[in-house]
């Protein structure tokens, strides 16, 4: 500060004395300036004093009265020279003094009384004596620098940033109702922290020097944003703010409407409340749930107009959860959010497009007519009862497609983008249009089509259709004509016979057909040709052209209609019963057994009963451990009858799941089970491994695949084929029965007196058609494929080298597999005729291959081999293939060996499902009573929560709460199923099944997990060693005494 401006200080001090001098006197004739006109100038040199930055100079004439001032400043009065008085000055950095407003000596920002009236600070009303209380005073600590200008308002040394109690009225800012004491409440003043900034445009609006977008309390109340209802501070509660965050800028807007620095689009909480977006029922925080909001993200976008609904990032088009409420399109019952349930919405995806004129009506981005998933339900259309989602079944629905155009009068009426007139599935049902049974509606026009004068929907008349049904055949080849099921010849519907009438007509007049030499007449007769190959039905070995050979095909000319209730099995109009060849007059065991060629040369087969200890002197060790066996196998039974079975009945665990436990499963021998494509060998390792290999009892192999049967090879006393029904009347098998006729009449049993057999059961799976064409079955393949898995103690999956493409049906099966990879193994069978320098490239394709599908991180065993007594082929790397081959004996021996640790693990893993199962029905229980009020609708209330469980955190809190795996749990899906046939509220809590004497049946399920059930192990292992141990001294103790008696012979 220069000295001029200090005199000129001093100089307004005088003149307001002797100006007050003169009042008091009543002499005017000396009156100076006023104390207003001189405040200015004396607030800004104490300000200049204060902070230490020069101002702008201060000149005479800018003074209102400046000839007395401005006269004894130029003429030095006081008697004090110019240089003198800058002397006086502090140099350069030197700190000034600070401001002690009741002179005791205290600076002001270390005074707790800076006016001296001896009240505390934080109590005085008025901090700095002036006489105008704190809540008016615009500059509280009198240090003349207003408040909206002042770093320091309470003058305490703080800084406001770093100031606790901006105002130093005593009470924190967190809970300050006025946080910078202006006498105006947060909630209605607009600038908070009084720092001259008003709220709209602060960056820092509470002031505590955090940025708004990184302040976890953007309004200094001591509530986190999250928790906050009033996020700004202002008053308005968040959900009926128009700007939430206080920026100024309105929620449509705004980019970052919680103000947390993270831009909407990015943001999983949009509107700061602490809820996940897609736990959120109001995203945008508006107070209009989410299935009433017309905005649902908030970004000023209707709805219907908005290319990103839920305000995630993600165009709806590539969007898989729309709406943004956790729950995939696939399963939300509400795709766009807005309260209206699919089959009952106009507008399913939200875009403001009715659906009828939607070219893509479930917003994905993926054009009706390329849609597979029309409705984006998660069905696919061939598989959808109700392609559109409209809640009409196809087969009611006047327009399939939902386009808005009847079906009577759509060129396209299932929508797949096919023309009526060149769809082989004109409604879109998966099922082709030559195979609809009798009486449905081909063209779906809600017209059966017995009824219909223009079946296939392609605007001709049927009389005038070259192709009636629209199966792609004309009539002219079509021996179903009207495409109802059933063949022209044994059809008695008119149109049939019209369409024969005019064939007779075509014929009239014909030149005869010749026959080839060789060819008799009854071949003349058979010359069909169903699939229109070329190749005439008797010769052809698939008829249908179903990719599926006649002898595995359940259904051989492709008429719809089973082949063991065909009437005509090869579809060549001579019934069964006067057809000497009807593709299906063959016994049992016609189809199980094939006699072979026995070549001349075959390798020893000596290490086969080496290496799986088939030799009779090892039948006494084998006697002793399986009399320890039966003991541990009891005690396996006592513990399911006492800690598995009662919650498994009490919580209808057999209503859940098709893999049950009992006697069958724990008694049955080792299961060793043959998986693998068709023509790998399956059959051939079976006589193999048996000694049947070409003798009249051999299991059918060849080039050519095996047909489609389940072959279970057990022991008997003499040799005997059994069909289906004979099996499932087995007590091993018996759990077989609840599939159906139709999985019986695809067993085969095959008994046989061998050795191999007294010790194990032995089961090959028909093998997997990889074809274009789901082949349609009569039983649930995968559920009796999953029945065999899980009772197998073994499991190969045996693969040609020339065969090692993986499918839907492999992908299946090896799905299937997933928990049992460490009893899997690979047999890559017929490695003699690879050559040595490409083996190990195929080796590591079916490596590859397989991999992926199978849920372990290591690779799976694969053994390269060729079981057969065939010699191995000139240049095969023998010794290679023989190595492995013993490998895979052993491994099969290890498997018999471990049987009883195998029935415990069976036993401890069917216990822990039951477990979970019990576990996961209480806590559907306990939310249910949770949420049950008084006079509420006890149905409703279940069903919300089973249909809805993510919304109750179920899942998350049972793993949560104890420790239970998410992935070891069934999904929702199968519970609604479980509920719908058991309600809810039937069921007893966890807690209400104790009884005093008896305890708690989950206490004892989970002690039988934690420690019978493992303890049975170790209790095996030690009464085995303890029986051969018997078994050795027994021996000794005999070699002993035969070699006493027959020294006494010799000395006699």
């Amino acid at each position: 500060m220069g000295r001029f401006t200090f005199l000129v200080l001093i100089g307004l001090i005088l003149s307001a004395v002797s100006f007050n001098g003169a009042l008091v006197s009543g002499d005017d004739s000396n009156v100076g300036p006023s104390e207003d006109q001189c405040r200015p100038y004396i607030e800004k040199a104490i300000n200049e004093l204060k902070t230490g930055e020069p101002g702008d100079g201060i000149e005479a004439g800018d003074l209102p009265i400046g000839d007395t001032i401005s006269e004894h400043v130029q003429h030095g009065d006081n008697g004090t020279d110019s240089d003198e008085m800058q002397s006086d000055q502090p140099a350069g950095n030197e700190k000034e003094k600070s401001i002690d407003t009741d002179k005791d000596g205290i600076p002001n920002e270390d005074d707790t009384d800076i006016d001296g009236d001896n009240k505390p600070n934080e109590q005085d009303e008025d901090m700095d004596g002036d006489g105008l209380l704190n809540e008016e005073d615009d500059d509280i600590d009198g240090d003349v620098i207003p408040n909206d200008r002042d770093p320091d308002i309470d003058g305490d040394g703080v800084l406001n940033v770093d100031d606790r109690d901006i105002d130093g009225d005593g009470v924190p800012n967190v809970v300050d109702h006025d946080l910078d004491g202006d006498g105006v409440p947060n909630v209605v003043d607009r600038d908070i922290d009084g720092d001259g900034v008003s709220n709209a445009n602060d960056n820092d609006l509470d002031g505590d020097g955090i940025p708004n977008d990184e302040d976890d309390d953007i309004d200094g109340d001591g509530i986190p944003n999250d928790q906050d209802e009033d996020i700004d501070g202002d008053g308005i509660p968040n959900d009926q703010d128009d700007d939430i965050d206080g920026d100024g800028i309105a929620n449509s807007e705004d980019n970052d409407i919680d103000g947390d620095g993270i831009p909407n689009d990015r943001d999983n909480d949009i509107d700061g409340d602490g809820i996940p977006n897609d736990q959120d029922d109001d995203i945008d925080g508006d107070g209009i749930p989410n299935e009433k909001d017309d905005d649902i993200d908030g970004d000023g976008v209707p709805n219907g107009e908005d290319r990103d609904l839920d305000g995630d990032g993600v165009p709806n088009a590539e969007d898989d959860d729309l709406d943004g409420d956790g729950v995939p399109n696939k399963d939300d019952d509400d795709i766009d959010g807005d309260g209206v349930s699919n089959e009952d919405d106009t507008d399913i995806d939200g875009d403001g497009v009715p659906n009828e004129s939607d070219e893509d009506i479930d917003g994905d981005g993926i054009k009706n007519e390329q849609d597979d998933d029309i409705d984006g339900d998660g069905v696919a259309n061939e598989q959808d009862n109700d392609i559109d989602g409209d809640g009409e079944p196809n087969e009611a629905d006047k327009d399939i497609d939902g386009d808005g155009v009847l079906n009577k009068d759509d060129v396209d009426i299932d929508g797949d983008g096919i023309p009526n007139e060149r769809d082989h599935d004109v409604d879109g049902d998966g099922m082709p249009n030559d195979e609809e049974p009798k009486s449905l509606d081909i063209d779906g026009d809600g017209i059966p089509n017995d009824d219909d004068n223009d079946i296939d929907g392609d605007h001709k008349l049927n009389e005038v259709d070259d192709d009636m049904d629209g199966d792609g055949i004309p009539n002219v080849h079509d021996r179903d004509v009207d495409g109802d099921g059933v063949p022209n010849l044994h059809d008695e519907d008119s149109l049939e016979a019209e369409e024969a009438a005019k064939r007779q007509k075509r014929e009239v007049g014909a030149e005869p057909t010749s026959i080839e030499p060789g060819e008799d007449e009854t071949s003349r007769e058979k010359a069909g040709d169903i699939d229109g190959d070329g190749i005439p039905d008797h010769k052809d070995n698939d008829k249908d052209g179903d990719g599926v050979p006649d002898h595995q095909d359940d259904d051989i000319d492709g008429d719809g209609i089973p082949n063991e209730r065909d009437k005509d099995r090869d579809g060549d109009g001579i019934p069964n019963e006067h057809d000497d060849d009807d593709g299906e007059d063959t016994k049992p065991e016609d189809e199980l057994l094939w006699e072979g060629e026995k070549p001349a040369h075959l390798r020893s087969r000596d290490h086969i009963t080496e290496l799986l200890q088939l030799n009779d002197e090892l039948n006494a060790r084998e006697k002793a451990v399986d009399n320890v066996a039966e003991i541990i196998l009891r005690d396996i039974k006592r513990i399911y009858e006492s800690a598995i079975k009662p919650l498994e009945t009490l919580y209808k665990y057999r209503d859940l799941s098709n893999r049950h436990f009992g006697d069958p499963e724990i008694f049955s021998k080792p299961l060793v089970l043959f998986m693998g494509p068709w023509s790998g060998g399956k059959s051939t390792i079976i006589n193999y491994l048996t000694g049947n290999e070409y003798t009249p009892n051999s299991l059918r192999s060849g080039a050519e695949p095996s047909p489609a049967y389940f072959n279970i090879l057990t022991w008997g006393n003499e040799t005997e084929v059994l069909d289906g029904t004979q099996l499932a009347a087995d007590y091993t098998f018996s759990g077989l029965q609840k599939f159906g006729q139709g999985l019986e009449d695809r067993l085969r049993g095959l008994k046989l007196r061998n050795k191999l057999l007294e010790k194990v059961n032995i089961v090959e799976i028909p093998g997997i058609l990889e074809v274009r064409k789901q082949v349609s079955r009569l039983f649930p393949f995968n559920d009796a494929c999953q029945w065999f898995i899980d009772r197998a103690d073994i499991i190969f999956l045996v693969y040609d080298p020339a065969k090692l493409d993986v499918g839907p049906e492999t992908e299946a099966i090896l799905d299937q597999l997933k928990g049992r990879e460490y009893q899997t193994r690979i047999v890559l069978n017929k490695a003699d005729t690879v050559k040595p320098e490409e083996l190990l490239r195929v080796q590591s394709a079916l490596i590859w291959n397989i991999s992926p599908l199978m849920s372990s991180a290591q690779p799976p065993l694969v053994y390269t081999t060729s079981l057969w007594s065939h010699p191995y082929q000139e240049g095969a790397p023998a010794r290679l293939l023989l190595a492995q081959e013993r490998a895979f004996l052993r491994d099969l021996r290890t498997a018999v060996d471990k049987r009883i640790e195998h029935k415990i693990a069976s036993a401890r893993r069917f216990a822990v499902r039951v477990r979970n199962h019990a576990k996961m029905v209480d806590c559907y229980l306990n939310t249910y009573y949770n949420h049950k009020t008084l006079f509420g609708n006890k149905k409703r209330i279940a069903d919300e929560i089973i249909n809805h469980p993510q919304n109750y955190h179920i899942y998350e809190g049972l793993s949560t709460l104890t420790n239970i795996s998410r992935y070891d749990l069934p999904d929702p899906e199968v519970y609604r199923d479980f509920f719908r046939l058991n309600p809810l509220y039937e069921f007893k809590k966890l807690s209400d099944t104790c009884t005093y004497f008896r305890g708690c049946p989950i206490q004892k399920l989970d002690v039988a997990i934690a420690y019978e059930l493992p303890e049975l192990a170790g209790k095996y292992k030690k009464m085995a060693e303890t029986a051969l141990t018997n078994i050795e001294e027994k021996g000794a103790a005999a070699t002993a005494q035969g070699g006493k008696g027959h020294g006494k012979s010799t000395k006699s």
